[in-house]
């Protein structure tokens, strides 16, 4: 059965989609649930998921490549016949004599004096291992904050070499007291840091000091090869040179990494830093610049159409002082458009200070690339004059932007005709604004800009330059946040599933999470402060409820429970303390304790026991500002909450002057302002966000002039980025159903879809499971006009009936409810006084439609499908066939079924093995116990360090904080110079049993499996005839290539260990597919997470499970069932089995 015209909801989050199909004919929730996934990021730091195999490999490719250079260093040895292989493994055998050698001393004795050929050879080796360190660019290592600290160093110990007199890196090291404790950096610590050039000087000096003794047969080409790797044309050669420094990203790769133009095909897209693309942004910026008078707010401005943009005229006189000025203030725009300074802008960028009410000092907008050029060239006019163009500037942007390497820049910049003083300037400039790339091309750009600083928006500069705004605008190419992009994918492939289905939507309505768009940190902020949030509701519950008898942990607790001390205020028990009641406590410490209306002091205790005493009052009405937030709220005495209606506190105070000014005192001390530069960062972020929370409710409280501005209009659209980018990407992928209707997207205001889900009762329980998405999307699915509609006038119902109750006479009262209440060009005069007597009428808050909130609870309730069908009997149109097709909600999860992940574990261990599975790990000193010392190597390998440990345990209870707060050393015979001993022991070989691994490096080192890409099912009759399972775990590093399916059972049954001919594969499980296991009397089900290979339990999660912790997770022993199922669950949950309950 498929509705003839249906909206479709959608509730998006970060890992998830709530989506619900609203028969729009019959009135009734057709169908409705829920799609998981997980963010594709670390979910301890926000970092890529790629980043540690990124890493590790980066790793093993440096380490190869310094393997090769030395490797090289030998060759280079041999073939010239001064050492010998044999020779050389002799001098880098760790028991040698050369081991012994003071390669620093030989690195400053190389300078002046002959060395024999293995001590020369030693001194390169230490070299090629140890190259000092190299920016590709100069400018980027100067400021860079790891960088700056590198620089720093490299700049202190240039200043050493020049007032010492040292020769060489090598010589400085051995000589000076500053690098006697140690010669190389520490974690953390770069002051013994050394520029690249200082080591390729240091070898220079060295083959110069050396070429009449060792190297006197050794030709220069031969030399120069092993050095630098290039020829004397300059032409690479060798790329294991002990200097050569392979590029860090070339030209090449970045325009690979580059995307297509949004509009025109096969066209790159331009730096950001490019005039061009600057020049399109800034005038895009001055064409959305608005200005108000001073005397008015933005919504009668825009009313009285008192509004003033930028002509074509204007936009080209801020444009050129742009030019001129590095740094364009809003109050630069009003002066260079000769606007009055009556006005000032709509919205202002950035923070606004007292001094500066109206944001004149804020900047607007900059052409910084271009002011980056300038001032390179400032003391070079004549090459600034060539500069200054469309053509050379969009060159020098791309240049600066694609290139990464000094002597790369230094090529192409050559090729533009300016002098060397102006190149090696540009150089210098600092590329952080020149890093990244726009999303149209230079070519677009230039037919797109004209229109724009012809006055045009940027929409209707697309359509004036032949493009397809609408269909161009929204492309997965364009997000770059990871959690975004598998968002909106997700999200199209729940549309495309409906459609599949149901065919095409009519509508489709949208909310997006608030934290959607938001990177890791603002994420975990936003997480952080909803848990603080929780907690502080739960401790001034359980103040109201307690007393004095608890004790806060939250802050804002122990500062409320503080307060309510300090004035003595006497506090009740067994209270039940309800939503309502904590905002009013909330408001109470927040007002210190007083009405902010009338200034009298509230009575605490009259405030928790009657619910009449105190009102919480919308400041601006709800009914004109759909603002439910805290911003817009304050406690008051109930007498002058109900004189105020619905008015602003200026309506209320403004006609009394004296008690206006009160007023605005009791405010502005009540939401000072707070101190942001202390010295504790944690308190100055407090302050930061507590200034921000004021100063929205000072600008509530003080408005002056807010007239009725019905927020029917706001409430269906939703202006975020990334809810307009949703909006825009759903447009140009769905193909909508036929009709007379030319909006198809909604995006409720994420306001107004808080306060219906409130008003209706249908609140979230996020802990209990995840079947709450599919109630946000049904209630986003039925929100129009006309429920916004009745849900304002529902806001208004005490207005009216306040209005109504002072009217005298039926005339009047018609009066008042068709021409005093509302607008006049809101509604015709008759239609709004039926609405108005229908919502008087109304006993309860308006609903789609009749029985609505009750429909959306049973719809998403956790049940059989044979008790949610027979508590939908008789509700609003549900025929016994609709009836009949009505299944619970199955959540369904993305499933996880990529073969690439990490093949093994970092850690190499021995391939060694004692008791066939037991192999060594290091354990820190301050664990190791006495058992641990009894199962080390140490007992086998050295028995004097083995009995010190003993005793040292012995004698301190087996206690290694106290065993080993004192260093243990190796032995007690060596000692450095100074005396101390020598080799301090941190860690211990421990024996322990090793999960299951493989070896590697032709079986000279043993790994630990890396990450199970999936789990193969067997099953086999045993003995007595009965069905057994076995299970066979599949590792990344058994994946691709023309490797043979494994076939090793973990755990190992008694009698086999690996799967033959005489099993039957069942299935493979990945993780998120959907399982189910029959055993004699019950069902186990869910989605399969893991599997553990010790003890053959594999993990599963309750479908609807809200996260994947404690009593979610259900642990089973599957060997013994007698049926093993898999499915593989459809986007919408709709193939799903039958649940069997209970069990899940």
């Amino acid at each position: 059965m498929k509705p003839s015209k249906y909206s479709l909801g959608l509730d998006i989050g970060t890992t998830s989609v709530g989506w619900a199909v609203i028969d729009l004919e019959k009135e009734r929730i057709h169908d409705l649930g829920v799609r998981i996934f997980e963010r594709p990021e670390d979910p301890q730091n926000g970092d890529s998921l790629a980043k540690p195999r990124r890493d590790a490999r980066s790793a093993r490719h440096r380490l190869k490549r310094r393997r090769q250079r030395l490797n090289y260093l030998k060759r280079f040895f041999v073939n010239e016949k001064i050492l010998t292989q044999a020779q050389i493994a002799e001098i880098l055998n760790p028991k040698s004599t050369y081991n012994k050698l003071d390669i620093y001393a030989l690195r400053d004795k190389v300078l002046n004096h002959e060395l024999t050929a293995e001590e020369l050879f030693k001194v390169l080796y230490q070299i090629s291992k140890r190259r000092g360190f190299k920016s590709n660019r100069k400018v980027v290592e100067e400021t860079d904050s790891e960088g700056g600290r590198v620089s720093k160093a490299l700049t202190i110990n240039e200043q050493l070499f020049t007032e010492k007199g040292y020769k060489t890196v090598g010589q400085a090291l051995a000589q000076d007291k500053k690098y006697t404790e140690h010669k190389r950096n520490k974690r953390d610590s770069y002051t013994n840091s050394f520029a690249r050039a200082d080591f390729i000087h240091e070898l220079e000096e060295i083959i110069k000091a050396q070429r009449s003794y060792v190297l006197k047969s050794v030709s220069d080409e031969a030399l120069r090869n092993l050095i630098y790797g290039v020829d004397s044309d300059g032409l690479l050669t060798n790329s294991s040179a002990i200097m050569y420094q392979r590029p860090f990203m070339t030209e090449e790769l970045i325009k690979k990494m580059v995307g297509e133009c949004t509009f025109e095909k096969g066209e790159k897209r331009a730096p950001r830093a490019s005039y061009n693309f600057e020049l399109f942004r800034f005038a895009n910026d001055l064409t959305h610049l608005v200005f108000i008078p001073k005397s008015t707010n933005k919504h009668q401005a825009k009313r009285e159409q008192l509004q003033l943009t930028l002509n074509p005229e204007q936009i080209a006189a801020v444009v050129a002082e742009a030019k001129k000025t590095a740094k364009i203030t809003y109050k630069k725009v009003r002066q260079v458009a000769g606007i009055s300074e009556e006005y000032a802008p709509e919205y202002v960028r950035g923070k606004i200070n007292k001094d500066d009410p109206y944001g004149d000092k804020n900047e607007f907008g900059k052409l910084k690339a271009y002011h980056d050029i300038k001032k390179a060239l400032k003391s070079a006019p004549g090459d600034w004059m060539k500069v200054d163009n469309e053509s050379t500037l969009n060159e020098i942007a791309y240049i600066l932007t694609t290139e990464r390497e000094d002597v790369e820049i230094l090529k192409k910049l050559s090729e533009l005709a300016l002098s060397d003083k102006a190149t090696y300037a540009i150089l210098k400039i600092n590329p952080k604004n020149f890093r990244s790339f726009g999303h149209l091309s230079i070519k677009a750009l230039q037919k797109i800009t004209p229109h724009i600083l012809s006055g045009l928006t940027y929409d209707k500069a697309c359509e004036k330059a032949g493009y397809d705004f609408r269909r161009k605008s929204a492309s997965l190419e364009q997000i770059t946040n990871p959690v975004v992009k598998r968002a909106i994918s997700q999200t199209n492939k729940v549309v495309q599933a409906v459609i599949r289905k149901y065919g095409k939507p009519y509508f489709i309505k949208v909310e997006t999470a608030r934290d959607l768009a938001k990177n890791f940190k603002d994420r975990k902020a936003i997480e952080n402060e909803n848990k603080d949030n929780q907690a502080f509701n739960s401790e001034i519950k359980e103040i109201i409820e307690h007393g004095y008898n608890i004790k806060p942990k939250t802050k804002r607790g122990k500062n409320l429970l503080e307060f309510l001390r300090e004035n003595n205020v006497p506090l009740s028990q067994n209270i039940d303390a309800n939503g309502q009641m904590i905002t009013k406590v909330k408001l109470y410490r927040e007002q210190n304790g007083k009405c902010l209306y009338s200034g009298d002091p509230i009575d605490f205790q009259a405030m928790i026991h009657d619910d009449n005493a105190y009102q919480i009052d919308h400041i601006v009405p709800f009914s004109r500002s759909n603002n439910d937030g805290l911003t817009n709220k304050v406690l008051v005495k109930t007498e002058e909450n109900q004189e105020k209606a619905n008015r602003t506190p200026f309506e209320y105070f403004g006609g009394d002057e004296a008690r206006w000014k009160q007023f605005a005192a009791r405010v502005n001390a009540t939401y000072q302002t707070r101190d942001v530069k202390t010295s504790d960062k944690a308190v100055n972020s407090e302050n930061y966000k507590f200034n921000g929370y004021a100063m929205r409710k000072k600008q509530n409280l003080l408005i002056e002039e807010y007239k009725n501005d019905s927020w029917n209009a706001r409430a269906l659209n939703d202006t975020r980025y990334i809810t307009r980018f949703v909006q825009n990407y759903l447009r140009q992928t769905v193909d909508f159903a036929e009709g007379d209707d030319k909006q198809r997207v909604f995006a409720p205001n994420g306001t107004i879809t808080s306060y219906l889900r409130k008003r209706w009762g249908l609140n979230k329980v996020r802990e209990e499971n995840v079947l709450h998405h599919a109630a946000d999307a049904a209630i986003v699915a039925a929100i129009d006009q006309h429920v916004i509609y009745r849900a304002n006038l529902y806001a208004k119902r005490g207005e009216i009936i306040g209005f109504l109750a002072a009217a005298k006479t039926m005339n009047e009262k018609t009066n008042k409810l068709t021409g005093e209440i509302l607008d006049d060009d809101e509604f015709m005069k008759a239609q709004r006084r039926r609405d108005a007597l229908q919502v008087l009428s109304d006993k309860h808050f308006p609903e789609p439609w009749s029985g609505f909130c009750d429909e959306v609870d049973l719809r998403t309730r956790n049940i059989n499908i044979e008790s949610l069908r027979k508590k939908l009997q008789g509700a609003h149109l549900y025929d016994e066939d609709f009836l009949s097709q009505i299944r619970p909600i199955f959540v369904s999860r993305m499933p996880r079924r990529k073969a690439t992940a990490q093949a093994h574990k970092e850690t190499i261990r021995s391939p060694k093995a004692k008791d066939n599975d037991q192999r060594t790990v290091r354990m820190p000193l301050n664990k190791v116990k006495l058992k641990d010392v009894e199962n080390s190597v140490l007992k086998e390998s050295d028995a004097w360090l083995y009995n010190k440990l003993i005793s040292l345990l012995e004698a301190n209870d087996d206690n290694p904080e106290k065993a080993f707060a004192e260093p243990v050393y190796k032995n007690d015979k060596k000692f450095d110079k100074h005396g101390k001993p020598l080799m301090p022991v941190s860690t211990i070989k421990v024996y322990s049993t090793q999960p299951s691994g493989f070896l590697i490096n032709k079986d000279r080192a043993f790994v630990n499996n890396g990450s199970m890409i999936r789990l193969d099912v067997y099953q086999k009759q045993n003995q007595k005839g009965k069905i057994e399972h076995f299970f066979v775990p599949v590792y990344a590093h058994q994946i691709g290539g023309n490797q043979p399916t494994p076939t090793k059972i973990l755990p190992a049954p008694k009698g086999f260990t690996d799967i033959d001919g005489t099993f039957t594969k069942v299935c493979s499980l990945y993780p998120n597919d959907y399982v189910q296991c029959y055993f004699k009397n019950t069902i186990e089900e869910g989605y399969y997470l893991a599997y553990d290979s010790a003890s053959g339990r594999i993990t599963i999660l309750n479908h609807s499970a809200a996260n994947k912790e404690g009593d979610n997770r259900i642990r089973i022993s599957p060997r013994s069932a007698t049926l093993i199922k898999r499915y593989d669950i459809s986007v919408l949950g709709d193939n799903a089995p039958e649940l069997q309950w209970p069990g899940v």
